[in-house]
């Protein structure tokens, strides 16, 4: 979903005189759903196979599709996006959906990616760092989006502390 949200964000500012369907958010992000349900079902299904190499072979695709599919448009249309917003003739301050969008991304690099390639060279029996290490950094990964959330939410033109409701609002309002 980083992935379609990263494009979908990218793509607007880029070509914003350009008509895009109205639903080709949701149709782009239901088939990106049910590529990774197909995925994973098919990795799944080798591995509880009991069948080593066949699982080896399933796990190991995942982790290339994920890399070569899903992560290089993501890190693109998120360099290209903040390229245009920081040189670009307006010169403006970068709205609030910007910061989200490229904080989420940062952050899922920093602490997710660690994740998928650790699994990904444990499969050719390469071990670079520690298990514990690598899922602090994922648990890390999976919570502080709401962090990010709030704290863009909450700055205007000064960090205040406000609730959390208004900070999401103020994030999602854009």
């Amino acid at each position: 979903l980083l992935t379609a949200i990263s494009i979908e964000r990218c793509v607007s500012v880029l070509c914003s005189s350009i008509h895009r369907p109205r639903h080709l958010s949701a149709v782009v992000c239901a088939l990106l759903w049910a590529l990774s349900v197909a995925v994973i079902a098919a990795v799944t299904s080798l591995c509880l196979s009991h069948e080593h190499w066949h699982c080896q072979v399933a796990l190991i695709s995942m982790y290339v599709l994920n890399f070569i599919v899903f992560a290089p448009p993501m890190v693109i249309s998120n360099v290209i996006l903040v390229i245009k917003v920081l040189c670009g003739s307006q010169r403006r301050q970068p709205g609030r959906l910007y910061i989200v969008i490229f904080l989420t991304v940062l952050f899922f690099l920093i602490f997710g990616v660690p994740l998928s390639v650790w699994n990904f060279l444990q499969q050719f029996g390469y071990m670079l760092m520690s298990s514990q290490v690598v899922f602090l950094l994922a648990c890390i990964n999976s919570s502080i989006n709401p962090f990010v959330y709030f704290l863009v939410g909450s700055c205007r033109r000064q960090c205040s502390l406000v609730s959390f409701q208004v900070a999401f609002w103020r994030v999602f309002e854009e």
